[in-house]
């Protein structure tokens, strides 16, 4: 009887090897894409609408693996001028379970939405020659072991 019982336990360990090998290695997050638009809100006078919209390719298994282990997206807005562009907000930076923030079966997606008010951090030329403003997000996804992707948005203008 402890025969049968070895002979059972070895093919179970055999098995549980080969089924261990045969399954399909984690997806390594290699790609970013980052979007962002500002818009005018039609109820709120003059209020500006920010949506940012962030996606990091991958299959839903991994996804959720990347945030359960700590995985995050950081942004930053930057105002795009010549010679330099300087942080005009953020860090902000979303984490599993924080609104906006999701695991599907195409990835890791960041899709945030809210409103501020006219002359907030937006308007980043208010000088007496250049009041047009020009804006961008840097996207980052970190994981939970610290490795970083990263995407810069396109870039709104307006008067902010």
């Amino acid at each position: 009887m402890n025969r049968i019982r070895t002979k059972l336990a070895a093919a179970l360990v055999a098995a549980v090897g080969v089924i261990g090998l045969a399954t399909t290695p984690a997806q390594a997050a290699t790609e970013i894409v980052a979007e962002l638009e500002i818009g005018f809100n039609t109820g709120v006078p003059a209020a500006r609408t920010i949506t940012l919209s962030v996606h990091v390719p991958m299959n839903e298994y991994d996804a959720n693996g990347y945030l359960i282990h700590g995985g995050r997206i950081q942004v930053r807005f930057y105002g795009s001028d010549p010679g330099t562009d300087s942080v005009i907000y953020g860090p902000i930076t979303w984490y599993r379970g924080d609104h906006g923030l999701t695991a599907g079966p195409d990835g890791i997606r960041l899709n945030y939405t809210w409103e501020v008010p006219p002359g907030s951090f937006l308007n980043e030329d208010d000088s007496f020659g250049n009041r047009g403003d020009e804006v961008y997000i840097t996207a980052k996804f970190i994981d939970g072991d610290g490795g970083t992707i990263s995407d810069d948005s396109n870039t709104e203008e307006g008067f902010f």
